[in-house]
């Protein structure tokens, strides 16, 4: 689950670039978009049509949809998502979600159904250097505990260690971020996502297109475009693999 309670951190970007790289390594999963159709996974990787459309989406064939902070029967979409029996599952969580969450554990046990069900789940927590997204991590872990592997991805997109000294901490007498102290007691792992050129991500959102096939030979985007993209998703790669077995790479082939 990627996750947080703060809009705006670049989780959804997060989120297609893991699947993403589960389509190229030929990883069967399902998708999840708690957003609805309205959200970034849907819109980019959901079944088209013959014309383009949005066509049926299956568990692993298109994105499935839910609204994880609507109602109470759009939350039990969570659970019934289980019921497909794929290997990995990933699910993009809206903004609020760390709330909805644990709204949702205290009344049908979440945590607990996913462990009968065989499923580990990862929560991965993308970070702005604002302390309202800095502090989630904590929620997090406070939610979950020993009952999942936690992932912190610090955005590159908003700058380097000096901006983010809510979370590093610094020499001016900010100590680290209390949910940063707390990731290794967990098992917890920090990583980048890299910083990708804005235009390049525009170009990419414009067209709704899915990241391997913006970089392919013959996609709208000029080249210098691609190349940005294609040496942004070698990086990207490369943080994910320092990862591998929190998020399902390998797995399900």
């Amino acid at each position: 689950m990627v996750l947080t309670d703060k809009g705006g951190t670049g989780k959804s970007t997060m989120t297609r670039a893991i699947a993403d790289r589960y389509a190229r390594d030929g990883i069967k999963a399902l998708l999840v978009d708690g957003d609805g159709e309205v959200g970034q996974l849907y819109q980019h990787y959901c079944k088209l049509d013959e014309d383009g459309n949005p066509a049926t989406q299956n568990a692993g064939d298109g994105v499935m949809t839910m609204r994880v902070t609507g109602e109470e029967k759009e939350r039990d979409k969570l659970l019934a998502m289980l019921d497909y029996d794929l290997p990995v599952v990933l699910v993009d969580m809206p903004a609020a979600s760390i709330t909805a969450l644990a709204k949702f554990d205290a009344e049908v046990g979440f945590f607990d159904e996913l462990q009968r069900s065989g499923y580990r789940p990862t929560m991965v927590n993308v970070l702005s250097p604002f302390q309202s997204s800095t502090r989630t991590v904590q929620q997090m872990v406070d939610l979950a505990g020993k009952s999942a592997d936690y992932v912190a991805v610090v955005n590159r997109w908003f700058g380097d260690d000096e901006d983010f000294y809510m979370w590093f901490g610094d020499g001016n007498g900010n100590p680290p971020s209390r949910g940063r102290a707390m990731l290794p007691d967990y098992g917890g792992e920090e990583i980048d996502l890299p910083k990708l050129q804005a235009g390049v991500m525009v170009a990419i959102d414009d067209r709704m297109m899915r990241f391997a096939d913006a970089a392919a030979d013959g996609s709208p985007l000029s080249r210098a475009q691609r190349s940005r993209l294609i040496r942004w998703m070698k990086d990207t790669d490369a943080q994910l693999d320092k990862v591998a077995d929190k998020i399902g790479l390998g797995a399900g082939k």
